[in-house]
């Protein structure tokens, strides 16, 4: 029997202890709710060097930087997810097919609205809940199994940030995208390319949390 060779080099197996090592370090002061924060959401197609990157970004708070980085990444993965969408949500494919020629012909009122509304019922209903400090959603992600990757970027819905924190008509000053102004039509400002693209964020990472929840 031939000896087992290891073929990762001394050097490597240091590169990639490091690079475990920073993405603790930055999921450890709060990476994933600061994106979170600016209405961005990591979906499981990103690679855990590129998690956290963004995450090192948001703490940096080099908001342009991440933007410009996760609208390209949006882009290219709302041609690329389309297919599997139709196969992994039959019964939503339809509206989440028009949701995306809503926002591929600029029709972003209709796209941002479409995305929000289908993110929350792929959760039962329970993304967008904030009483008790959210503790049905809580109870629905807890029986998923453990995985370290997607239990680190929970924490991004299961605390209530911009997207779905409480909104007022007598507030003002409304800048990130809020779930609660947008569908009750407080906010008439929303229709954006970037918020189109946050909302979709949002809608993958929901999708890929399910399709984790199944394995």
């Amino acid at each position: 029997m031939k000896n087992f060779q290891n073929p990762f080099s001394p050097e490597m197996i240091e590169q990639i202890k490091a690079g475990l090592e920073r993405y603790d370090s930055l999921q450890k002061k709060d990476g994933f709710i600061k994106l979170a924060e600016l209405g961005w959401y990591v979906n499981g197609s990103m690679t855990m060097a590129h998690s956290a990157w963004l995450m090192d970004m948001a703490i940096e708070n080099e908001i342009d930087k991440i933007n410009k980085d996760l609208s390209s990444h949006y882009k290219e993965e709302m041609l690329d997810r389309v297919k599997f969408l139709e196969k992994g949500q039959s019964k939503r494919y339809l509206i989440i097919k028009e949701a995306i020629e809503c926002h591929l012909s600029g029709k972003y009122h209709a796209s941002v609205a479409l995305f929000l509304s289908q993110a929350d019922g792929l959760s039962k209903g329970l993304l967008f809940i904030t009483r008790n400090n959210k503790k049905e959603l809580k109870k629905f992600v807890a029986e998923e199994k453990k995985n370290k990757f997607f239990g680190d970027i929970l924490d991004a819905i299961l605390r209530v940030n911009k997207i779905d924190e409480y909104f007022s008509q007598e507030l003002s000053g409304l800048t990130e995208l809020n779930r609660h102004a947008v569908l009750h039509g407080y906010d008439t400002d929303f229709g954006t390319e970037l918020n189109s693209l946050k909302a979709y964020s949002l809608l993958l990472f929901v999708d890929d949390f399910l399709e984790n929840k199944k394995l």
